[in-house]
């Protein structure tokens, strides 16, 4: 049997699609279709029951800290804020024992995976949708995520991630390892070590800041947005941890870094402060986690087990050092 590392997106989630039946045994769910939505990183299924109902089925990758504990405290998460809040969030399906969270394997798959089942989210991702009133909206959904979880405490004896150091997942950082010195020659080491003391600089300031951690949804970008009839729904909270809002903030705005980038974050801020005040407590603090979060995708591109991935790494890790001049320039170094 070929290995399951060397197969393509769609031959690994054939090899999924069992175990996924298999944890579907778990539920007390009468399924009429299992249907595969997307196997870029997670797993992805939709289940349509013989009641007429919708659900997501994700059978989560391994790799980035997404152990029992951290899935176990975002589904803790979203049943909260479904809960305590009127926002549209996705809503944990028990398992027949009460189980949030279920683990199932199959024949061809390395490892058990950890599996979830959620509630439909409907509309179309905010990706197709980035007008000035909707990142408004966003900034005001973020900020009412950050507010919640200012009070909001995640079971106890769970470990979770800290965004307490520049790579707060726990692959190793392999980056400057010489089997990649193809990719990091000297000069660009010195850009990626520099913008690493950046991070670490910022990460030290709100260490000795005062302001107490908080979870962070940590992945609140356009693709893990849905928008339904003028509604923002976040959806994806599998990479939360701890840290800081303004870490927040940057890893949501990162993906706009285009010609359109201070527009809109400009809109973004409007609709956040309409909640909360703007949390960036120094100038070009923003900049240092836009950097961190470059730094962690180059990083990412060369762990990550998916072989599209890492066929693309040369090219990434090029347009990250280009972003990362960027950064500089705009926000510069104190």
């Amino acid at each position: 049997m070929q290995s399951f590392r060397d197969l393509t997106e769609l031959g690994q989630a054939r090899r999924l699609r069992p175990l996924a039946w298999n944890a579907l045994q778990q539920y007390d769910l009468e399924v009429a279709r299992l249907r595969l939505v997307t196997n870029d990183l997670n797993c992805i299924f939709r289940i349509d029951t013989t009641q007429g109902e919708k659900y997501i089925l994700r059978v989560t990758l391994p790799e980035g800290g997404h152990t029992h504990d951290h899935v176990a405290a975002e589904m803790d998460w979203l049943r909260a804020l479904a809960h305590d809040t009127d926002l549209s969030v996705p809503r944990p399906r028990a398992a027949k024992d009460g189980s949030l969270v279920v683990q199932a394997d199959a024949p061809g798959v390395p490892e058990p995976r950890l599996c979830a089942i959620f509630s439909w989210v409907p509309g179309s991702d905010l990706a197709e949708h980035l007008t000035p009133a909707n990142m408004a909206k966003l900034g005001e959904l973020m900020a009412r995520l950050h507010q919640h979880a200012l009070t909001y405490q995640p079971p106890p004896g769970l470990e979770l991630l800290r965004f307490d150091r520049v790579f707060p997942f726990p692959e190793p950082v392999i980056l400057f390892e010489p089997r990649f010195a193809d990719l990091f020659p000297p000069e660009r080491c010195a850009v990626f070590q520099q913008a690493i003391d950046w991070v670490q600089t910022a990460i030290n300031r709100l260490q000795v800041s005062g302001e107490t951690m908080r979870i962070l949804h940590n992945d609140l970008h356009q693709w893990n947005v849905r928008i339904w009839r003028g509604r923002l729904s976040p959806i994806d909270f599998e990479d939360l941890m701890w840290g800081w809002p303004v870490q927040d903030i940057a890893t949501t705005l990162y993906y706009h870094l285009d010609d359109s980038f201070f527009d809109r974050q400009a809109a973004f801020q409007q609709g956040y402060t309409r909640i909360l005040p703007w949390p960036e407590r120094c100038p070009g603090e923003i900049g240092a986690f836009l950097t961190a979060q470059a730094m962690m995708l180059a990083n990412f591109i060369l762990t990550d087990p998916n072989p599209s991935w890492r066929i693309q790494a040369p090219e990434f890790v090029a347009s990250i050092e280009k972003r990362l001049h960027w950064l500089r320039e705009q926000y510069g170094r104190d």
